[in-house]
Parts: structure tokens; C-alpha cells; sequence
């Protein structure tokens, strides 16, 4: 038995042999299970791609799609984010597996204003999503609702044309105007009577101002959405506003 002794030398190049033959191997199918990354451009270190963005964000990931085709990756700070120009592969996206690619990232603003996160548009796929939807297509979309509402809506829009009427031949700000029907439309489903007189004018005014604060803090690019480790320290004050203007808002 003597002259199949290994010694303490040949027994540690077996079991060196042995895990490195072991981990090639499960290296090996760990790279095939895991898809390919699509192609991209180059980023910096730690900022990605974010510096070589331009200001006409269509044009430019069109000019990239020409190049990289109509899948690629970009790296904006910590976050990798992938862009598809495709019409099959939207359609892919939004419609075939939708309940893949249905969960949102929110940005900061967005997840404070939203208490969490917890509406609609940013909530996560899953029981709460659905039935937030079936209350929103019950209670708002169902074929009675809308036609219930279709005497309302009309006479609003009426009521409109016959206000322009009166100010012909003086500017009209169009994006209060069409602002202020749509609030008045919602405002009567949800509590009924008509909104008007200068008191609705002046309410519906600020009202505008505050949501149009909301939608460009939501739209604002933020550093903490590309580097969330800087969430925290709330770098350029979005988060201060979003609280300021919804007093009370938790998330």
C-alpha cells in the first residue's frame, strides 16, 4: 500500500486540480445561463454616459441607434439603462411581455409625491397594482360613467367656446384655458354643481401653478436618481420642494 501514498506535496496539487477544474466549470455555465448585455457606447468611470448626452434626447439615441443597432445599453451613473428604437421590440415590451417590464423605477420625486410610490403609475406589478386598476377602469373608464358624463362634458366645453367668444381680439393663454376645463370636467364628476365665477378662476389658477411645479421637479433631472447612495443628502433640493409644495406628503 505504500507505493500508492501520496504525499502532502501531490495531495495539495490533486485538490488544487480539483476546485480549479470545479470553478472553470461552473464559470463556464454561469455565462451561459446569464443572456448577453446588448452593445453600447462608453461612459467614464463612475459618471457612464451621462456627460455625452445632448439636450435633444430623440435625436440622440436615434443617432446611436443607427450605430448600435435597435437595442443598446447605457450607463447613466450607477444605473444601467437600455434602450429599444424597434417597433417589434416595443411592441415585445409593452404588449407580449408587459408584466416583465411593467415595474417602474420612480424617481425621487416622483416616489415622495406619490407617498411611496403608491399609485398608478409607479406602484409595483402585483395585487395592489390590479386592483387599482380595476377600480380606475370601473369607476372612471366603464362605458356608463362616460356617457353619464357626456351632458357635463359637453356643456363644459360650451360654456368654454362661449367665454373666447367674448375675448376676441385679446391673447389667451390656451394652456389655462384647456388647463382649467379639464379641472372643472374632473371637479364635477367627483363632487358635482358647476365651478366658475372668479373665485373657481383664482382656486383653478393655483392649482395649475402647483401641478405644474409638481410635473417639472418629477421631470427635473436629479443626481440622486443616477446615484441613489446620494439620495440621502438631497443634493440639488428636489426633494425639499416636492415636500414644500405638498405639505404633509410622506414617502
Amino acid at each position: 500500500m505504500d507505493e500508492f501514498a501520496l504525499s502532502p506535496l501531490a495531495l495539495f496539487l490533486l485538490l488544487a486540480s480539483i476546485l480549479s477544474c470545479s470553478w472553470i466549470i461552473s464559470l463556464t455555465n454561469s455565462k451561459k445561463q446569464i443572456p448577453p448585455s446588448p452593445p453600447g457606447p462608453y461612459g467614464l468611470p463612475i459618471l457612464g454616459y451621462l456627460p455625452f448626452l445632448q439636450p435633444n434626447l430623440h435625436h440622440h439615441f436615434t443617432k446611436l441607434a443607427h450605430r448600435y443597432g435597435p437595442i443598446y445599453k447605457l450607463w447613466l451613473g450607477t444605473k444601467l439603462c437600455v434602450v429599444i428604437s424597434s417597433p417589434s421590440l416595443i411592441k415585445e415590451v409593452v404588449r407580449d411581455q408587459d408584466a416583465i417590464f411593467s415595474n417602474r423605477d420612480p424617481p425621487v420625486a416622483a416616489f415622495v409625491a406619490t407617498g411611496g410610490g403608491l399609485d398608478i403609475v409607479w406602484s409595483p406589478y402585483g395585487p395592489y397594482w390590479r386592483d387599482m386598476r380595476k377600480l380606475f377602469v370601473r369607476e372612471m373608464l366603464s362605458n356608463n360613467n362616460i356617457q353619464a358624463s357626456y351632458l357635463l362634458r359637453k356643456e363644459e366645453v360650451r360654456r368654454v367656446v362661449r367665454n373666447l367668444r367674448g375675448k376676441m381680439g385679446e391673447p389667451v393663454d390656451i394652456g389655462k384655458v384647456v388647463f382649467l376645463t379639464e379641472a372643472n370636467v374632473v371637479m364635477n364628476l367627483l363632487w358635482g354643481g358647476m365651478n366658475s365665477g372668479e373665485k373657481w378662476d383664482r382656486l383653478g389658477g393655483e392649482f395649475r401653478e402647483k401641478v405644474s411645479k409638481l410635473v417639472d421637479l418629477v421631470g427635473k433631472p436629479n443626481i440622486s436618481d443616477f446615484f441613489p447612495g446620494l439620495g440621502k443628502f438631497d443634493v440639488q433640493g428636489i426633494e425639499k420642494e416636492i415636500r414644500k409644495a405638498l405639505p404633509g406628503v410622506r414617502g
